[in-house]
């Protein structure tokens, strides 16, 4: 703080751009501040990033917290919403020109994620933050130095106080620290069980499934919601290590459809299934919900692009000659997407694939007998999914649980059948084997898709070449306020939106960081092409050995970690993708 007030003082009053000046590191009393990229305007977005340093023995977080890694992000996720917190109570926001004094972390969801704004070493914690240094008077402004010191001194000394020194929580803080933990090593000890046990979900007692609204993911506060309750034949209870244990439905591998009418959950049950991929924060009610981590949820997807993809398992050539072995679109049907999405899912390793009929394309679905009566099957492309989705459980092994209210065929072809009346689940499988015989098998041929489409070299260039200002920029990658489901990278507009399991936006810049690791690597590699699969899976295995940080990103600290499915998502939607034609 000695360091940091002088130089303060000496900036009062000057041209904004010269807080540049700042960057370094300064003790303050019990932790050690850091600027790490500062920008040289008011209002800038992104703003400045700064970090706190606290030493571990001086936090005196319990040590049991932090020796395994499941408990370690739960810490990290306590205390990045526990800054929040604090910035909430402590400090005076937009207090500067153009919204300048304030601090921010990243957008955080109801998940808890591996991120770079909370790290660990064995000395000490580190929590990187969103800062805007404020501004005042006419023009481009001036520093306010004064209101800096405030910021500085009092506001961030207070949040920091209050966010890391657990000897200064209350007993309702310590209780939800302890909870954070409790939750991911309960979730780690469901997940070994459901391994052991080919289970693809598992579904407590008690959870709240239904959300605030369609654009708040936080719990429905009314008080009319009922909790999930297993039915009895699909009850299961899981022995966790601490001698308790958790009881819930246990979705098994193979064919499950869930059915029901308007309005009974059949959509809010699987919303919880694609989100149990993810474990969540306590007092959520899905804490306990937990999906099998490669869970991919597949809807048509008009006007998308497709790259070399072959489609053929389910769409045979369509007119004018066009095969579809090796199927390109720039703006792909409902039928044409959804077939590209399932065959890249299980491309990207994929085995467990989610469907609501709401999201769907009807005619790739199913293809009922009025429509036969009238169209010849030579007149139609389309092998609906009907008709191979036991051969892919059979010979693939890929597991498929569908939501339908409208199209009884599935009900045909599963293993399980849900019935959601009222958000009550009831397992009515004996009852529809009893009305529509014996499950409908088929014996379809299913290809290989594992070793498919390989990445040309030349893919994902950064560069962005602004035509009206005739400037280019080596590297543009950007998540887009307005529009949260896309990425900015080079040249190219990453449409994300139907991807529904990317649960934060740091997620979509983190994928725009991964496309550039992954373009230095296929450049270091030169002419011997890999398939999406390897790249991501060798992306996926360098980020959790050595941490985010190797993305490298402009603003550290911004990131979440994205899933490699919904990496694979990203690289196949690029427009100027291109793939080694063999």
């Amino acid at each position: 703080m000695n360091k940091l007030q002088p130089l303060l003082s000496s900036l009062a009053d000057q041209s904004f751009q010269d807080i540049r000046k700042l960057c370094g590191s300064y003790h303050f009393h019990r932790f050690e501040l850091s600027f790490i990229k500062m920008q040289g305007s008011p209002g800038a977005n992104p703003a400045s990033i700064a970090s706190v340093k606290i030493a571990l023995p001086d936090s005196q977080i319990p040590e049991h917290f932090l020796q395994a890694a499941e408990c370690k992000l739960a810490v990290a996720d306590f205390l990045i919403r526990r800054f929040r917190h604090g910035i909430d109570r402590f400090a005076q926001q937009n207090r500067g020109k153009d919204g300048s004094g304030s601090f921010n972390t990243i957008a955080l969801s109801q998940k808890i994620l591996i991120r770079d704004s909370v790290l660990f070493d064995d000395e000490a914690v580190y929590l990187r933050f969103i800062i805007s240094l404020p501004a005042k008077g006419q023009g481009g402004g001036v520093f306010d130095a004064e209101q800096a010191w405030i910021m500085l001194s009092r506001e961030l000394t207070a949040i920091v106080d209050a966010t890391f020194f657990y000897q200064h929580y209350d007993q309702q803080t310590r209780t939800l620290l302890q909870q954070f933990v409790d939750v991911q090593k309960t979730r780690a000890e469901i997940i070994q069980f459901m391994q052991q046990q080919a289970l693809v979900a598992f579904i407590a007692n008690g959870a709240k499934l239904p959300r605030h609204s369609g654009v708040d993911d936080r719990p429905s506060l009314s008080e009319l919601v009922k909790t999930f309750q297993s039915p009895a034949s699909l009850q299961i209870t899981i022995p966790l290590s601490n001698g308790r244990s958790i009881t819930g439905m246990g979705i098994k591998e193979g064919i499950t459809c869930i059915t029901g009418g308007g309005y009974h959950g059949k959509s809010t049950l699987m919303q919880a299934i694609l989100a149990g991929v993810y474990a969540h924060i306590p007092g959520d009610g899905r804490e306990y919900v937990v999906t099998r981590e490669d869970a991919f949820f597949i809807r048509a997807e008009e006007g998308r692009s497709i790259r070399d993809v072959d489609i053929s398992p389910f769409i045979s050539d369509l007119p004018n000659g066009l095969k579809t072995d090796c199927f390109s679109s720039d703006n792909a049907s409902g039928s044409t997407s959804q077939a590209a999405n399932i065959i890249e899912a299980i491309e990207s390793g994929s085995r467990l694939l989610l469907f609501d009929e709401d999201t769907c394309a009807t005619n790739f679905l199913v293809r009922d007998e009025l429509i036969k009566k009238i169209l010849d099957a030579a007149q139609e492309p389309i092998k609906p999914l009907y008709s191979t989705v036991r051969s892919l459980w059979k010979k693939q092994r890929i597991s498929m649980i569908f939501v339908v209210g409208g199209l009884g065929y599935f009900l045909q072809k599963a293993d399980t059948c849900l019935l959601m009346d009222n958000y009550r689940c009831d397992d009515i499988t004996a009852k529809v084997r009893d009305r529509l015989g014996a499950i409908a098998e088929e014996d379809t041929p299913i290809p290989d898709f594992s070793l498919s489409r390989r990445l040309a070299i030349d893919n994902f260039d950064p560069a962005y070449i602004n035509r009206r200002l005739n400037k280019t920029l080596p590297k543009r990658i950007k998540d887009l306020r307005n529009a949260p489901g896309q990425l900015e990278y080079g040249m190219d507009l990453i449409n994300l939106d139907a991807v529904a399991q990317i649960a934060e936006a740091p997620q979509i810049l983190a994928i725009g960081y991964c496309l550039l690791a992954l373009r230095a690597q296929l450049n270091r590699l030169g002419d011997k092409p890999e398939t999406i699969r390897f790249w991501i899976d060798w992306l996926e295995d360098k980020i959790n050995k050595q941490g985010l940080d190797i993305l490298k990103p402009d603003y550290p600290g911004t990131l979440s970690m994205p899933r490699k499915y919904e990496l694979a998502a990203a690289i196949n939607r690029i427009r100027s993708l291109r793939i080694v034609q063999e």
